[in-house]
């Protein structure tokens, strides 16, 4: 096997971000990823911004190496043809909200006995279950309903929205890991079964200011540094800005002989990370490090000196320094994705961050709305151009069928 999900087939029956992300790991280690779209406008991604004539970017990166249907589920003819293609497939993955997928008739308890191999995974704004369960939810919502937003900003501000759908993307991790723990597990037991994804929880999940704001009321918002830890953050000086952490008492050390401070290698109120963190000290830390940094001259030559201390710290890069950084372009974290549709061939993109030795992923060209209906409807499922006709009289594909239109 030189593809980890060779012979595993998915339906993607998932809209925006998390849930086709998942869909896109999966199909780039190996597996037949089928998505089910909307008739007519099919994705939403399809219409983000920024697009390239009428593609959106974003809909072609998180729908990479699919094969796309478009079919209206509310027709009996439509929702025939959803079943059929489950009988085939290992894992469905939806991110309706929640009993939308019940009205359908397509929820997990109805089709867990008549296929009983198959894995679902859910994804919703706040999960099946609970007070929150019935709302609406993006990235956006899930962010300020985690705390994220809480913690992230400056002190004297508002919260403040983490830039990227951080809360989206960690959904998709999760669920290409909990995907993979359920196949794994239906190998020993023969047995599929739901998952139950909140975007919210995935979210909450990595704030680990939780444990510490629990205990401690007072922790808020601390800006480009850690509230518990010091140094810990971004620096800024005329000349550029460094992330940078020395938070242990070697590192510290180190730093303080480079910045020629060392009487506060030990000096009351800096002795322990900790201490350096609270706000009688932190401020003389950012101090001590911002008037180094601008003494240096230039903030890259700042960076070469720490790290010949080995001072873990990194220059903030710009995105045009991430498209042609050597680092990432030779592990293929940032790659090209194969764009026929675009006046451009390929388009410079995140690629895998999963690196495996045996398995290695690779990015499939992403499909046009309903590219491959005629593909699915006669090599999958067997069905003949006469059937297709009647299908597409009786709307089992919207009110057209084709490769733009469906």
């Amino acid at each position: 096997m030189d593809k980890l999900f060779a012979g595993v087939r998915v339906i993607d029956f998932s809209n925006n971000v998390a849930g086709p992300c998942t869909a896109a790991m999966l199909a780039d280690f190996g597996a037949d990823v089928i998505k089910v779209e909307k008739p007519v406008t099919g994705d939403d991604s399809r219409g983000y911004s920024p697009s390239i004539n009428g593609h959106g970017l974003s809909g072609l990166w998180l729908n990479r190496g699919k094969r796309s249907i478009a079919l209206n589920l509310k027709n009996p003819i439509g929702k025939s043809l959803f079943l059929e293609l489950l009988n085939t497939a290992d894992v469905l993955i939806e991110s309706s909200r929640p009993g939308v997928m019940k009205r359908l008739g397509l929820d997990y308890e109805t089709l867990k006995d008549k296929f009983p191999r198959l894995i679902m995974l859910s994804i919703s704004g706040f999960g099946q279950t609970g007070p929150y369960r019935d709302l609406p939810g993006y990235d956006i919502i899930a962010q300020a309903a985690s705390g994220l937003m809480y913690v992230n900003g400056f002190p004297d501000n508002p919260p403040t929205r983490v830039g990227p759908a951080v809360s989206d993307y960690v959904c998709a991790h999760n669920g290409f890991g909990a995907i993979s723990a359920a196949l794994y597990y239906r190998e020993r037991s023969g047995k599929g079964q739901q998952i139950d994804l909140s975007v919210a929880e995935c979210a909450l999940s990595i704030n680990d200011y939780i444990p510490s704001g629990f205990l401690d009321p007072k922790i808020k918002r601390t800006g480009n540094h850690h509230a518990l830890m010091a140094p810990y953050g971004v620096f800024n000086c005329s000349h550029g800005s460094i992330s940078l952490g020395a938070i242990n008492p070697s590192l510290w050390e180190r730093l303080c002989h480079l910045m020629g401070c060392e009487e506060y290698i030990s000096k009351p109120g800096f002795e322990t990370a900790g201490k350096r963190a609270t706000p009688e000290s932190n401020p003389k830390v950012v101090e001590l490090i911002e008037t180094w940094l601008e003494s240096t001259g230039d903030i890259k030559v700042a960076e070469r000196l720490l790290r010949e201390n080995g001072i873990p710290c990194f220059h903030i890069m710009t995105l045009q320094e991430l498209k042609v950084d050597p680092h990432y372009d030779a592990r293929g974290t940032i790659t090209e994705l194969q764009t026929p549709m675009l006046p451009m061939p390929t388009l410079r993109v995140r690629g895998n961050h999963i690196h495996m030795s045996e398995t290695p992923g690779q990015f499939g060209v992403p499909p046009l709305l309903n590219q491959h209906a005629d593909e699915i409807l006669f090599e999958v499922l067997g069905h003949t151009e006469a059937e297709k006709q009647e299908m597409i009289l009786n709307g089992a594909f919207g009110n057209q069928y084709g490769t733009k239109d469906a």
